[in-house]
């Protein structure tokens, strides 16, 4: 039986004293990979001065495979999870910086 890529995934979904903590990723129908991130929280107030932070990081169909190479090659959303599920989730972007993946950033700050 043929069983479908997963074209979705949580990779952080934390709730504690410190609040709400959100990373998720998608393929989007035209091919593009999206995080959605989210941080909600007396934590993030502690940081950034507001208790809310959220941010989309937009990779684009053609940078796609960059990123598949760097994580040493298989289906993208899997390799996103055996390496940047729960606290590794905050390796995400340092490591596409570092390793030169384009891609576009949107952020809201504030409550």
């Amino acid at each position: 039986m043929f069983e479908r890529w997963k074209k979705k995934t949580e990779l952080r979904n934390e709730r504690d004293k410190n609040g709400l903590r959100f990373l998720g990723a998608e393929i989007q129908p035209n091919g593009d990979l999206v995080f959605n991130g989210q941080d909600i929280g007396p934590g993030v107030e502690k940081v950034l001065g507001s208790s809310e932070y959220e941010w989309y990081w937009t990779v684009k169909a053609e940078h796609i495979s960059s990123l598949q190479q760097a994580l040493g090659g298989g289906h993208i959303i899997t390799l996103l999870e055996s390496h940047f599920s729960g606290e590794k989730a905050a390796g995400l972007m340092p490591f596409m910086e570092a390793h030169n993946i384009p891609f576009e950033s949107w952020y809201r700050q504030g409550d």
